[in-house]
């Protein structure tokens, strides 16, 4: 019996925690994946508060179990990228080019990692990149706090510095289409959809910019 219940526990605390990570409770997210870890010491549970430390920006914490999760299963390309991205944003460069060029190595030369190397070690790319993160990430932080301005002064800084982000571009057009500045809105969610075609959400949010403006 206890078994089963301390399964119920760890599912429980799991799937909690990742509702939290969802919505950005992270600190919520982080204590459920702490207790989850703490019943189940699996790979998914590892990852799972990797995850929420990166988010954290405790990424020297987030690394010990990306690499633990590495260690045992090293073919795990989602671990991996996240393992070379918690180890780009503490500028250890040659060892997130070391992970980056596992996977451009196990994917045949694929163009999208072999891109993310080329980043890793480039001098100006790669402190670019960082900066534009740490400024995207504190922008979702003020979102959070329905600070709507600060966020989108960091937003645009933040694409000042990584032009080719689309998640940036979407997240500067939600906030300037709750203003009911639709033009400028439709312009970056264009710019979105062009950087990233195939994504649905940014899709509808370009078609809702465009019916906005015919009203």
């Amino acid at each position: 019996m206890k078994i089963l219940s301390d399964n119920y526990k760890e599912k429980k605390y799991r799937k909690k925690g990742i509702r939290f990570l969802n919505k950005r409770k992270l600190e919520n997210a982080y204590e459920c994946f702490l207790k989850s870890i703490s019943i189940n010491d699996s790979t998914e549970n590892n990852f799972n508060l990797a995850l929420s430390l990166m988010s954290l920006n405790r990424y020297l914490e987030a690394e010990k179990y990306f690499r633990k999760v590495h260690e045992q299963f090293p073919e795990n390309e989602i671990n991996s990228l996240a393992l070379a991205e918690c180890l780009l944003m503490q500028k250890k460069w040659k060892n997130s080019e070391k992970i980056y060029a596992e996977l451009v190595k196990r994917n045949l030369g694929s163009k999208v990692y072999t891109k993310y190397l080329k980043r890793a070690k480039d001098v100006v790319a790669r402190e670019k990149y960082v900066k534009s993160k740490e400024l995207f990430e504190s922008a979702q932080n003020e979102l959070q706090k329905k600070n709507n301005d600060k966020a989108l002064k960091k937003l645009k800084e933040a694409a000042e510095f990584d032009p080719e982000n689309p998640n940036i571009m979407n997240n500067i057009g939600s906030i300037l289409i709750s203003r009911k500045m639709f033009s400028e809105a439709y312009g970056y969610f264009e710019k979105a959809v062009i950087l990233a075609p195939n994504n649905k959400k940014f899709q509808k949010n370009v078609l809702l910019a465009k019916m906005k403006l015919r009203k």
